[in-house]
């Protein structure tokens, strides 16, 4: 137990990177997310087919293979350019996430809108508004509910695929938790057991809080 008072301070520092990465990553993907969704639903072949390509790539791979493309592949070519200081860790592992989960959060905003009936649109149209206030007026505010779980279950899941950036050396709560273990392989146990313990706190709050919101959406509606 000696060891692990020696580290949690760096196992919180871990967790701080972690939620960082979230915190930044996420709301990129929901704006990706939504672009990719609507680009989707465009009776456009040149805005559908893009988009549909690079759904179904993104969420076909691996994470991992994506973010060695991003750190090597794309570092690689900003060696070039003289902009090898842009592909660090931070930024690999923010874009990767980001990337990755724009992908499945377009679905999910996709199936949210398919949630509203067709008649709604079909009304807000006849009554003069314009496909864009139909859209932000009628169908998105009525989506959102629906689309609020999924939402949760994936920043859920991003806490937990974070873990991916300590292969490319990005200081998140798994790198720290390696790098203790490693140190004390021998009575690695409450290393282990801080580091699920940081996970709970950083995930189970997010999770009562956007089901607060949600209940408080619905009711609304």
């Amino acid at each position: 137990m000696q060891w692990l008072l020696e580290a949690f301070p760096a196992f919180l520092v871990g967790a701080r990177n972690t939620l960082i990465y979230c915190v930044v990553s996420f709301p990129i993907a929901l704006v990706l997310g939504l672009l990719l969704a609507l680009m989707s639903n465009s009776p456009f072949v040149w805005l559908k087919t893009p988009a549909r390509v690079f759904i179904e790539v993104v969420r076909s791979t691996p994470i991992l293979a994506q973010m060695f493309l991003l750190y090597y592949g794309v570092g690689a070519v900003l060696v070039q350019f003289n902009l090898s200081s842009i592909d660090n860790a931070w930024s690999a592992g923010i874009a990767t996430l980001a990337l990755n989960y724009a992908a499945y959060e377009a679905e999910v905003f996709r199936a949210g809108f398919l949630s509203v009936e067709k008649g709604q649109t079909e009304a807000a149209l006849s009554l003069g508004l314009t496909p864009w206030q139909n859209f932000f007026r009628i169908v998105l505010p009525q989506a959102i509910p629906f689309m609020i779980p999924p939402f949760v279950n994936d920043f859920i899941y991003m806490l937990k695929d974070s873990a991916i950036v300590s292969v490319i050396a990005g200081t998140e709560l798994t790198a720290v938790l390696s790098f203790w273990v490693s140190r004390h392989g021998s009575n690695s146990l409450p290393g282990y057991v801080l580091a699920i313990a940081l996970y709970l706190i950083l995930s189970l709050p997010t999770s009562y809080v956007a089901r607060f919101f949600e209940q408080r959406l619905r009711a609304a509606l």
